[in-house]
């Protein structure tokens, strides 16, 4: 089954119901509700991409399927659904413009061949998937590298929802309904208190971003510590139906009177927000980059510039609880962070891919977390030049960062990636895979196997230089992993508690490239770890090999897990960390919670 769709392009996934979220068909009879679809729907909207429902139904019977239930709550995660008998293509088509996105970032899930051709006839840009490919989209969910764990955007698309309901209510034009729902706007120039919803803007807009230059913190810190040269803001939006939060944002080059940044979330579209601002500032230079879903023309009288509004985005940074826990690892371990609730804020260093295009790995391991501390960030740039080209984004993390109660570390990664120490000055360099030793010539093959055949003999050369600089680190490399992890452990103050994750030490047929024989490496390893962890009184160990039950607990290799798998280590960590503080600060999230 061909697959046609990409999660880390997603803002909205839309359900069929009969056949494909639930068994059965609702107007024939009973139907059955799939708890792993429920499940997902709130790891959906956990990650900021919407649910919506298209499906030949009747509204009121569907609704009272939810309620009679027990699912309420997840019903309420449905945005505009549309729940009627008539044909689908254009129903799809009118959701995704009342929601004001691009079909590009929709995926229809639909157990009917002619129904996703139908749509795709209205909408030829749209993603798809069938039921069979729905666990598909839950495995590969860790690849979105973000979090709203306050549903903030939830939020902006049922007040858009309620707000469309009511214009066809009062059956006005546009920019009547928008006189009448009383928009106003604060610019604020406070932009490092909100630089990383600031960020999140940059990186997620596309319909309303009329330069498209997308920046990091990094850039972004720069930018604002330039004010002779640079006017920075971020804008509030609110009317009469709701807050909407840190919604825009713009940089104006004051010496060349050119807008940099000119850019504006999607939840705003149609208000006019974006030509109000741009005749405010009086129209500067600006060089669009096409396709943009606005144009800057219109005329806006109907918007009010006021002093404050208190936004959303802060108000949830106000609720911030005193317990702070990190979790530091492999990428699949959000899986579990979704099935942890209570009274904490959780932080992540998950691998991602960067502004760059590049994967950004290295940092989670144990050996690039004692370097990046221990070395001048000068030193560690240096390394950026060498090859294998570690990318100085290796280097961005908060882990010693004494905020932090709770750290929970997977170790995965040093059984799985290859290290190598310099000869000159130890320093750490990843590269590969840990069963592919690069400074050893029988391998040079098996290394350079998808290299096209004319530049081997080029890498051929650089990996004889590399050779002669470097060491083998080990395959496992135990000495160096104990050696990090007592650094690690002296660093961090004595009241964080560090949770160690170890591999699991049950074999599984299913396999992907560099985890061969990873079982192997971790039974070597994980009795070195506990005798280590003995030492200290706040160190805590999790065995992966206490969870899995049988082959099925295995995604696609030993370190991918089954659902249940991550819900039995969310509750592993919920209790150590409760027994830990003395008190029952951490609950596991069932259902909706």
């Amino acid at each position: 089954m061909i697959k046609d769709f990409d999660i880390t392009k997603t803002k909205l996934v839309i359900w069929d119901l009969d056949g494909t979220f639930w068994h059965g068909t609702l107007s024939e009879g009973n139907v059955t509700f799939i708890p792993e679809n429920l499940q997902l729907v709130q790891e959906l909207t956990t990650r900021g991409i919407m649910n919506s429902i298209c499906s030949k139904n009747d509204y009121t019977n569907v609704k009272t399927e939810f309620v009679t239930n027990g699912y309420y709550e997840q019903w309420q995660k449905f945005v505009f659904p549309s729940i009627d008998w008539t044909p689908k293509g254009q129903r799809v088509k009118n959701l995704i413009e009342a929601m004001q996105l691009r079909e590009e970032n929709v995926i229809i899930i639909d157990d009917n061949v002619s129904n996703i051709n139908e749509i795709k006839f209205y909408c030829p840009k749209i993603m798809s998937a069938y039921p069979e490919q729905i666990n598909t989209i839950a495995k590969e969910l860790y690849l979105v590298n973000s979090y709203d764990f306050e549903h903030t955007r939830l939020k902006s698309y049922k007040i858009l929802e309620r707000k469309q309901k009511e214009k066809l209510a009062v059956n006005c034009s546009n920019e009547e309904f928008l006189r009448k729902s009383e928009i106003k706007i604060c610019i604020k120039h406070d932009c490092q208190e909100n630089i990383d919803r600031i960020e999140e803007l940059i990186r997620r807009t596309n319909q309303l971003n009329f330069t498209k230059k997308r920046i990091d913190k990094t850039e972004l810190e720069n930018i604002f510590s330039k004010q002779d040269v640079y006017e920075s803001a971020y804008i509030i939006v609110c009317d009469k139906y709701g807050n909407y939060g840190i919604s825009g944002f713009y940089v104006l080059n004051k010496q060349t009177n050119e807008l940099e940044h000119f850019l504006f979330s999607c939840r705003i579209m149609n208000m006019g927000v974006e030509q109000f601002l741009y005749e405010k500032l009086n129209h500067p230079k600006i060089d669009i980059v096409f396709p943009v879903s606005s144009s800057l023309n219109l005329v806006c009288d109907w918007i009010e510039v006021i002093d404050n509004i208190c936004s959303e985005d802060k108000k949830e940074e106000q609720k911030t609880s005193n317990l702070n826990i990190l979790f530091k690892g492999m990428c699949d371990l959000y899986s579990t962070i979704c099935y942890i609730n209570g009274d904490c804020n959780i932080d992540t260093e998950f691998p991602y891919w960067n502004k760059d295009l590049v994967y950004i790995s290295s940092h989670a391991h144990p050996a690039f977390i004692e370097q990046t501390n221990r070395l001048p960030m000068e030193e560690l740039l240096t390394l950026s030049k060498e090859f294998p080209y570690p990318h100085p984004d290796e280097f961005k993390t908060e882990f010693f960062n004494p905020k932090y109660d709770v750290i929970i570390l997977s170790i995965l990664q040093a059984t799985y990636l290859g290290m190598y120490i310099d000869k000159n000055n130890g320093h750490y360099m990843e590269y590969g895979y840990a069963n592919c030793d690069v400074t050893n010539k029988d391998n040079w093959d098996r290394a350079l196997s998808s290299i096209p055949e004319e530049q081997k003999e080029a890498s051929r050369k650089i990996l004889e230089q590399f050779s002669q600089k470097y060491n083998f680190a080990g395959d496992p490399p135990v000495d160096l992993l104990l050696q990090n992890l007592k650094y690690i452990r002296e660093t961090l103050k004595p009241e964080t508690r560090l949770i160690l994750i170890l591999g699991s030490e049950i074999d599984t047929q299913k396999c992907l490239e560099g985890y061969e024989g990873m079982v192997k490496k971790h039974i070597i390893v994980n009795p070195y770890v506990r005798e280590f962890a003995k030492k200290y009184d706040n160190i805590d160990i999790i065995e992966l090999t206490d969870l899995i039950q049988d082959d099925s607990d295995y995604s696609n290799c030993i370190n991918h897990f089954s659902r249940r798998i991550y819900i039995n280590l969310a509750e592993k960590i919920i209790n150590l960390v409760n027994s830990a503080l003395g008190e029952e600060r951490l609950i596991l999230k069932k259902g909706d919670d």
